[in-house]
């Protein structure tokens, strides 16, 4: 597991009428919602709330009317001014600063690429620039389309880690495109209680919908944050030196994923990690990778945003104008876990276009079936990572 990484890009610090604790309750919920639409595919998940709700913010600073309000009940926040901005970029902030510890890494990192000559509203290219960090890159798109992706996909590789390598696919960005939006966040976390290689073996897995898989299992009993629902078991384990922890819901039956899923709501989320007491816990956890990519736009038009991608589109705090829309918003994610620890990427992208050109007694947490799993803050409670693992690879 490699884990080489320029420093975080810091995000401003700007005074916000309300804390960034407010706009993480809304990220969560965003993050269930997503959850549960993602889900619907057959196969491991992984993705990035947090990553996806910070492009989209930088999207919803250059929305007005109706637009701006899908957007902001797709986010699922009531904010939409410079406030919102704000304790957006102060939650980034305060989770790097908690993140880079205890040889732990957290980077988050955001771009705007625009056509060479375009106009941009001030405010807009100031909000980007100073409040999320993503000052202005000219590239031509006009001539040069290919060029621009791949200019914009090196980026992407560079603050992932290499992880996400292909962000946007061949000819999803064309002469048309206006602008592009892009959000990185890339962590690489140790455990505070590592797993010792040799106690590693080949143990079989069970599969959903019947027969078994073999995995490479680790096996440690140590103390852990542990509770139970009569629905499922939960294991946290923290890394070290910062709040940050990896969280497993595992159903009590092999076959219990789909229902577990369905109750993946943020108020029962948040008290079944209330709930989590330390406990000597014996642990059989697969080792595993797993790589999800999606396009989010029939997603986020169901969850309030189909003016966005749609004549109806009103960008005008983009350009002035009300000649723009989005073309897609796509996502990749990534992640690995080890015996040391868990490397996680993930990266979105939003297109931009104009109108005319629309496209205590003994416990035993064994994870041998499917199961759902976050990286999350423990001090804000903003989730950072989220899927599930139905299949291990390795």
């Amino acid at each position: 597991m490699t884990h080489h990484l320029s420093v975080a890009i810091p995000f401003l610090l700007a005074g916000a009428l309300f804390a960034s604790s407010d706009v993480t309750p809304g990220m969560n919920r965003f993050a269930a919602s997503a959850y549960r639409q993602l889900s619907e595919k057959n196969g491991n998940l992984i993705f990035s709330p947090f990553s996806i709700s910070t492009a989209l913010s930088m999207l919803l600073a250059g929305a007005r009317g109706p637009t701006a309000a899908g957007i902001s009940a797709a986010l699922d926040q009531s904010g939409t001014g410079s406030e919102y901005h704000a304790a957006v970029a102060s939650l980034a902030a305060e989770l790097i600063r908690q993140a880079n510890l205890g040889g732990n890494q957290l980077a988050i990192a955001n771009g705007l690429w625009v056509q060479q000559g375009f106009p941009l509203q001030a405010e807009f290219e100031q909000t980007l620039g100073k409040v999320y960090q993503a000052p202005l890159t000219p590239l031509d798109f006009h001539a040069h389309a290919e060029q621009a992706r791949q200019e914009i996909n090196s980026w992407t590789a560079q603050h992932t880690n290499d992880r996400i390598q292909e962000l946007f696919a061949p000819h999803s960005i064309d002469a048309a495109t206006r602008l592009v939006l892009t959000s990185a966040i890339y962590f690489y976390g140790k455990w505070r209680s590592p797993f010792d290689v040799k106690n590693t073996r080949a143990e079989p897995f069970q599969l959903g919908g019947g027969g078994t898989v073999d995995a490479q299992f680790m096996h440690q009993k140590a103390d852990f944050l542990y509770s139970e629902t009569p629905a499922a078991q939960i294991l946290e384990m923290r890394y070290q030196g910062t709040p940050l922890a990896f969280d497993i819901l595992l159903p009590k039956t092999n076959d219990g994923l789909a229902e577990l899923e369905g109750a993946l709501k943020p108020e029962a989320l948040s008290a079944s990690f209330g709930a989590l007491r330390s406990a000597k816990v014996e642990t059989a956890i697969p080792k595993f990778r797993a790589e999800s990519s999606f396009s989010l736009k029939q997603m986020l038009s169901r969850m309030g945003m189909a003016d966005s991608f749609s004549v109806a589109a009103d960008f005008s705090g983009i350009d002035g104008r009300r000649d723009l829309l989005v073309g897609d918003a796509v996502h990749k994610a990534f992640v690995e876990v080890s015996e040391e620890g868990t490397e996680a990427a993930a990266a979105t992208g939003i297109t931009v276009r104009p109108l005319a050109m629309r496209r205590q007694e003994q416990i035993v947490f064994r994870a041998d079936h499917p199961f759902a799993f976050f990286i999350r803050d423990t001090t804000s409670g903003a989730i950072l990572f989220e899927g599930r693992l139905v299949q291990p690879k390795s």
